[in-house]
């Protein structure tokens, strides 16, 4: 039997370290994130992380497929949409920096002083949508219930520093000026936006 060589212990460990690199870079991507998607993963099902000091970008994710517009832009849904949110923002003391409302997904920057009004925010807020929505009969009738007419839990990431809240901030609003028709949808998002278009982002 050959002997193993020190070169290659060394390439092993190498190995090893490389490897273990990649885990906690993969695992400590999503460290400020929760729910959504990663609900699938075991990241994403531990406690929600939170901040009282730094703002969150929260997505409320809805089956376009149990609304009978299939839209969260329909004017009656719009309205009832903005009008809950700005409701129980004032009602939990959450302070909305930044709304868009799409078809099919809600995005908003948020903060606010009390880890729990956080809590409190997300599940009035979806279960008044879906009690609203059933009630003005704006849901196809086998819907019923918070959960059959969102698709997944509330998703969240704390936005840590500047920069990042500068870009959640903008893609925030270019998503609200791209429903509006003001900018053309472009595969880039912010990276492809013109200097015209940027004017108008934050005009």
């Amino acid at each position: 039997m050959k002997k193993m060589g020190t070169g290659h212990k060394a390439k092993q460990k190498n190995k090893r370290t490389s490897n273990q690199s990649c885990l906690f870079k993969t695992s400590s991507q999503h460290r400020f994130s929760h729910g959504g998607v990663l609900r699938n993963k075991r990241s994403g099902r531990g406690t929600r992380p939170l901040s009282t000091k730094e703002p969150l970008h929260l997505v409320f994710k809805v089956n376009r497929e149990k609304l009978r517009q299939q839209s969260l832009r329909s004017p009656q849904g719009f309205a009832l949409v903005s009008t809950i949110i700005k409701k129980y923002a004032g009602h939990f003391m959450v302070k909305i920096e930044q709304l868009s409302i799409q078809n099919n997904h809600i995005h908003a920057l948020i903060r606010t002083s009390r880890r729990s009004q956080y809590q409190h925010f997300f599940r009035v807020v979806t279960g008044q949508i879906a009690q609203c929505f059933a009630k003005e009969g704006l849901l196809r009738a086998q819907v019923t219930g918070t959960l059959r007419l969102w698709q997944h839990r509330p998703f969240t990431r704390v936005v840590r520093g500047w920069k990042a809240y500068q870009t959640v901030r903008d893609y925030i609003q270019l998503n609200e000026k791209e429903a509006r028709g003001e900018i053309r949808y472009q595969k880039n998002r912010l990276r492809g936006l013109a200097r015209a278009d940027w004017e108008i982002l934050w005009s």
